[in-house]
C-alpha cells in the first residue's frame, strides 16, 4: 500500500513530516528542536521510514489533499486558533494502543490527565506503564494529543522532547508547572 508523504515548515516550530494512507492521516513527525534557521529539504526522517516499513507501506512524495489540510489545521493549532483537529485518521497499532489513542482524543484542549488516570479507565493502575508506552508510540502526536498526559510526579516523557511538550501545554494555557501536578484547568 502507498503512503503519501510531505513536509511542512511552521515558523517558530520547525519542520514537520507527515504521511497519509488513502486520504487518512497516519503519521506525524515532530521537529526535535526549534530550528535556528531555515530548514533544508531532504530525505524523510528515519522514524517515518521505519514506520512505513513496519506497516508494509511504500512512502512516496505526493499530496492527495489530506496532507495540505493537515498542514492548514496544524498551523492553525500552533498559532492558537484551532483547538480540535477534524481530520480522517488511520491509527496503526495494537488494539491496546488504539484504545489508549482513542482516549487521548477525548482529552479537551487546556486539560491534562495522568498516565494513572488513563490506566484506571483502561482497566486498572497496573497498566500505567503500558499506557505510557502506547503514548510514546503514538504516530500522530498533537493530533492525538499525548502531550496532555503527564506523570503524577512530573511532566513525563514526550516523543518530540520535553521542550515541545512544555510549549504545547503552554499554548493551551497550561503552565507546565501546573501540568506536573496533574492539573490542567
Amino acid at each position: 500500500m502507498n503512503m503519501q508523504i510531505g513536509r511542512h515548515d511552521v515558523p517558530g516550530w520547525g519542520q514537520f513530516w507527515a504521511g497519509t494512507i488513502e486520504g487518512k492521516v497516519a503519521y506525524l513527525q515532530l521537529p526535535e528542536d526549534v530550528p535556528q534557521g531555515p530548514q533544508l529539504e531532504g530525505e524523510p526522517p528515519a522514524e517515518l521510514l521505519r514506520f512505513a516499513e513496519k506497516w508494509g507501506l511504500t512512502p512516496s512524495f505526493g499530496n492527495d489533499g489530506s496532507i495540505a489540510e493537515l498542514w492548514s489545521q496544524l498551523s492553525q493549532y500552533l498559532v492558537g486558533t484551532r483547538q480540535e483537529f477534524q481530520l480522517p485518521l488511520q491509527l496503526l497499532g495494537t488494539e491496546f494502543q488504539k484504545a489508549v489513542w482513542q482516549m487521548l482524543i477525548t482529552i479537551p484542549w487546556g486539560k491534562t490527565v495522568t498516565y494513572g488516570d488513563l490506566a484506571v479507565r483502561l482497566g486498572g493502575r497496573g497498566v500505567a506503564r503500558a499506557v505510557g508506552r502506547a503514548n510514546g508510540l503514538n504516530p500522530l502526536p498533537i493530533i492525538v494529543p499525548c502531550h496532555r498526559v503527564v506523570a503524577a510526579s512530573g511532566l513525563g516523557g514526550y516523543s518530540g522532547g520535553l521542550g515541545i511538550k512544555q510549549r504545547l501545554l503552554e499554548l493551551e494555557g497550561i503552565p507546565w508547572q501546573a501540568a506536573v501536578k496533574g492539573k490542567g484547568g
